[in-house]
């Protein structure tokens, strides 16, 4: 079914100032309260739009979500509990509910069944627009937020490797859209990292892809780096600072796997199933990576010939987490993957000399 079939619409949401705060949101109805505090205090003159509501997929809270609400505002407004900032410009996939907020699950499974099946990739939030906010079932759009894979790719191409190279690597992505189908879609990835590994050195084939990965939620990465820095100033040590970072991952709800460990100036660590039940039912070796992947192009198409360096996708994962961490530039190894035919993905992640 196209898009417009399914009542689904791209738009480019521009950066924009919001005044907006964050919670631990564990009922839908906490939403609409947190809306009617925010507009109590911004001044109705400076509101320029519909308030929005995002919910992270990983956070820190054992229950619920960590949800942001906010309103595009004229210009800046916040106080002790308010805060302020310029949203980034994202690019969306909306589909509109009518209704009650209760059965906005039923629409958003319509989203993620168009998504789904075109194997297109999100970051790790949601996002929703209210433009009836202050009405009982008004209009709710529910939007996924697209991570263009294939933009930056392009952009990290041109960095590393020049224009020229990137354009070599690129040839034919104008035929790749939204409604491409999930063959097509794989074929073409296969195919530019097929010619990006004639073109590239190990260095730079890791410095291209992993810089593609899914976006850490920033407010996650931050605490990280807060761990590292306070055991860093009470101990004087990198190691030790490293090792309590790992400790708080370990204890932390929001990090996707525990039993990451050091040895010596190297970081192990092993993602988890992103079916952990179908992992552990599965009969055959083919059933068991199916379910661990977490990455829609791939599941299909295991055995289809993907250049393992695609797997660096994965490794900008911790890449994120542990150059923030440090503020230092990190190389993370593949060790094992499925595309290698192991049951699992396995990172080393090698921390820098000046630590």
């Amino acid at each position: 079914m196209s898009m417009g079939e399914s009542g689904i619409e791209y738009k480019k949401i521009e950066p924009m100032i919001v005044s907006y705060l964050r919670f631990n949101l564990k009922e839908r109805a906490e939403i609409s309260v947190m809306f009617k505090q925010l507009a109590q205090f911004i001044p109705q003159e400076l509101v320029s739009g519909a308030p929005y509501c995002i919910l992270q997929y990983f956070s820190s809270y054992p229950e619920g979500y960590e949800a942001e609400v906010g309103f595009p505002v004229k210009q800046p407004f916040e106080n002790e509990r308010i805060k302020c900032k310029t949203s980034p410009a994202l690019e969306v996939l909306a589909i509109r509910h009518e209704g009650p907020p209760e059965t906005l699950r039923e629409t958003k499974l319509k989203l993620q069944k168009f998504t789904g099946g075109h194997c297109l990739i999100s970051d790790e939030f949601t996002r929703e627009v209210y433009p009836d906010w202050d009405k009982p079932g008004g209009l709710i759009e529910a939007q996924f937020v697209i991570h263009n894979w294939n933009a930056l790719f392009a952009s990290n191409l041109e960095r590393v490797l020049g224009k020229e190279k990137r354009d070599q690597v690129m040839q034919g992505v104008e035929k790749i859209g939204l409604e491409t189908p999930p063959e097509e879609r794989f074929q073409w990835v296969r195919g530019a990292v097929e010619r990006l590994e004639e073109l590239a050195d190990d260095f730079q084939k890791y410095d291209v892809v992993s810089a593609c990965a899914h976006v850490y939620p920033p407010g996650q990465l931050e605490k990280l780096r807060l761990v590292f820095e306070e055991a860093r100033a009470s101990t004087c040590d990198a190691f030790e600072a490293v090792d309590a970072v790992l400790a708080f991952m370990a204890e932390d709800p929001g990090w996707g796997e525990k039993g990451a460990h050091r040895e010596g100036r190297i970081l192990y660590h092993t993602k988890n199933p992103a079916d952990p039940e179908g992992y552990a039912r599965a009969k055959t070796a083919e059933e068991k990576r199916a379910a661990y992947c977490f990455c829609p192009i791939i599941r299909g198409n295991l055995d289809k010939g993907m250049p393992v360096s695609y797997c660096y996708c994965g490794s900008g994962w911790y890449r994120q987490q542990w150059e923030t961490a440090t503020g230092k530039p990190m190389r993370v190894e593949v060790l094992e993957s499925i595309l290698k035919g192991n049951d699992v993905c396995r990172f080393a992640v090698h921390l820098a000399e000046d630590i």
